[in-house]
Parts: structure tokens; sequence; C-alpha cells
């Protein structure tokens, strides 16, 4: 699992392990886009495109990629309440 971080963002709609990291400023893509977030995956499947992502979105109950139930383990909930209040 990716470790989540204070400043990342969570939806109420989308996948339990979808983050997202808002990017202050002016930083550009390889592309030459204006960068507005990054996406994270908590599980290390990050959304790589605007489809993917929309699947994150939508996907409450299992994870669209391997149908993975949402049900966080014991020790992945510890893990999670610990690595959020450090």
């Amino acid at each position: 699992m990716i470790r989540d971080q204070e400043r990342f963002r969570r939806h109420k709609g989308a996948c339990p392990y979808y983050r997202e990291n808002w990017v202050p400023g002016e930083q550009l893509t390889e592309h030459g886009e204006t960068l507005l977030y990054e996406v994270y995956c908590l599980k290390g499947w990050p959304a790589e495109s605007t489809e993917e992502q929309d699947q994150c979105m939508g996907s409450v109950r299992c994870c669209w990629r391997n149908g993975e139930s949402h049900r966080v383990t014991p020790e992945e909930s510890a893990a999670l309440r610990t690595e959020e209040s450090a």
C-alpha cells in the first residue's frame, strides 16, 4: 500500500483508496499542460486516464480493476489511522 498523506484529498463517492494531491502554482506536465492535481491509489493502482479516473470515482463498493472488496482489514485500518495522524 502507498502511505496516505495529510495533503491528499478524499472523495466521499469514490473508491476509499482513491486520493488526489492538488498541486499549487504553475507546475507543468511533460506535455506542457498545467498540472492541477496528481492521482494516487493507496493500493498502488493510480488512474492513468480520464476513463480510469471515472471508474475510480464511481467504484464505491469494490475495486473496478480486480473486483476486490473495499472492506478494509483491521491491519490496513490501523495503518491508515496511524499515517493520517502522523
